[in-house]
């Protein structure tokens, strides 16, 4: 195959290309026009059976939207009840083990927290290839062998 056989195939290719891209372009008009044209007769047709179909689709949208507001409602109401009860557990924890036990509980956890992050920290900052290596912790001495 020599050059301009070559030449003249990619052209083929690039016109092909052109031309479905075009005719695409052509057809996505087309179909918008028509859809457009569909729309304008549908809102004009006022017959019996239109009528009838635009109102069960009113009453389903109506009723979508009605079961929407309503879970809307009800999910509100669980989530104020869950809030009530959880105050009411708290209070009764706290008069149990009292306000002080609290206060200490709450500065363990956020102490663990604190740790936690730390030592996290730490890990992700090692060098990939390994187990992650303790924090420059004094080591202890060998214990003695005895009889040496």
């Amino acid at each position: 195959m020599d050059n301009k056989q070559l030449q003249d195939l990619v052209n083929a290719g690039i016109g092909l290309y052109k031309a479905g891209e075009e005719n695409l372009q052509g057809f996505l008009s087309t179909l918008q026009k028509s859809f457009e044209d569909l729309k304008s007769k549908g809102a004009q047709d006022s017959s019996e059976t239109a009528v009838k179909l635009r109102n069960s689709l009113d009453q389903t949208l109506k009723g979508v939207k009605d079961v929407s507001e309503k879970a809307e409602g009800n999910l509100k109401a669980i989530i104020e009840e869950a809030q009530k009860n959880y105050s009411q557990v708290f209070e009764q924890i706290k008069s149990f083990v009292g306000e002080e036990r609290i206060a200490d509980l709450n500065t363990k956890m956020d102490e663990l927290s604190k740790l936690i992050q730390e030592k996290a920290g730490n890990i992700a900052g090692q060098p990939s290839g390994g187990q992650a290596k303790p924090a420059s912790a004094p080591r202890k001495p060998a214990a003695p062998t005895p009889g040496v």
